[in-house]
């Protein structure tokens, strides 16, 4: 038998009292307690010895400990079907699927004694100073990618396209083969169309958001700033780009993918997903849940989109636009094509005119000179 310090105190004060060298009165005082239960404290160590002054419970199984049977069950679904879920989604896959309802912390605490570490490490974390949410829905949008393995070898790498109110938490979010242009002019496309036009936009040093190259002599001239196509479209748009310098100035988008890293991946699993279309699908499920559960509200309930402009006028707006000078044969050059314009009643001679060249989503290509479309193609 093994007693605890306080317990080695108590049995030395009742000890004291059963040798006449301490009132009763005082072993009360001493133990901090009633003089009753001081009587009921010797006449257990009487009658058991030292051993008559641990608790009642001492050694013995809690009745609402978690069976070993289905300790083993959960043990055996971590480390197979449900292998790499952290403990908070595990528990409640667990609750939804296999009726088995824990506490966080109680499943934490048999996954780590059946030697199962969590998920994440816990890092080191630098100081930094906190920066409050925008107070209004539509005020602010984060946009990112994250390219990663979704399907988790059962298919090709997907980028996932997505922005983030930062007022409500509230995100837009959808699968691409890659991190492009086309990519974001349809993530913009969807929230102008579901919610409207947002004031602003906060986005990382990507060259899809902010050009490279230098000013031309005249772009100095004029003091025109340099866009690439995205930032063009949001100019038109009046929507402002706000340039993020680290990870953690975008914090929250950021966040939303370590999430979605952890239980979207789970989910595509489950469902066996193994193509673009069908995690596509999966997402639009898992988004719709997604948001009813992270949202919260706004400081201020007012929103602050504002009514997008009409389909056609985003169709012009939401494509790769250049600006080209037509030869003396009434030819352009776009993407490596030749393009020739054909004739037109109403302007019978555009040589050395500026027309413009765009491209649309679907791939085809119109040319544009003083807002009449010449060629479509």
């Amino acid at each position: 038998m093994l007693l605890r310090m306080k317990e080695v105190n108590r049995l030395r004060v009742l000890q004291g009292y059963l040798d006449g060298k301490i009132e009763i009165e005082d072993a009360a005082r001493t133990l901090k307690r009633t003089a009753r239960s001081v009587y009921r404290m010797v006449a257990k160590l009487r009658e058991n010895g030292p051993e008559g002054v641990l608790h009642g419970n001492r050694n013995r199984v809690s009745p609402k400990r978690v069976p070993d049977s289905v300790r083993k069950k959960l043990i055996e679904l971590a480390l197979g079907r449900y292998r790499d879920i952290n403990d908070s989604h595990l528990g409640e896959i667990l609750s939804e699927t296999e009726g088995i309802v824990l506490g966080r912390e109680t499943l934490r605490g048999i996954l780590r004694k059946g030697g199962i570490a969590p998920k994440r490490k816990v890092k080191r974390r630098k100081y930094r100073s906190r920066r409050e949410r925008k107070e209004s829905f539509g005020m602010l949008l984060q946009v990112d990618a994250s390219p990663h393995d979704w399907l988790e070898g059962r298919g090709p790498w997907l980028a996932l396209v997505g922005g983030i109110d930062d007022a409500t938490g509230y995100a837009w979010v959808h699968f691409e083969e890659a991190e492009t242009t086309w990519g974001y002019l349809d993530l913009m496309g969807e929230v102008f169309r579901t919610h409207g036009v947002p004031l602003s936009l906060y986005a990382d040093r990507h060259s899809i958001f902010h050009t490279t190259r230098e000013p031309t002599i005249i772009e100095q001239l004029k003091d025109i700033v340099p866009l690439t196509q995205f930032g063009r479209a949001m100019d038109e748009l009046g929507i402002s780009i706000i340039k993020a310098w680290t990870p953690q100035a975008k914090g929250r988008i950021e966040r939303l993918w370590g999430t979605f890293q952890d239980r979207l991946v789970v989910v595509l699993r489950l469902a066996g997903a193994n193509t673009l279309e069908q995690a596509r699908e999966v997402l639009k499920r898992f988004l719709k849940q997604h948001n009813k559960r992270f949202c919260v509200l706004p400081k201020k309930v007012q929103a602050v989109f504002r009514k997008a402009p009409p389909k056609a006028v985003l169709h012009q707006i939401l494509c790769i636009k250049e600006t080209r000078v037509v030869k003396k044969d009434h030819t352009v050059s776009f993407e490596g094509l030749v393009l020739q314009i054909p004739p037109s009643k109403k302007y019978p001679c555009m040589a050395d005119g500026k027309v413009d060249v765009r491209e649309y989503r679907d791939g085809h290509i119109e040319i544009v000179y003083r807002d009449c479309v010449e060629m479509a193609a």
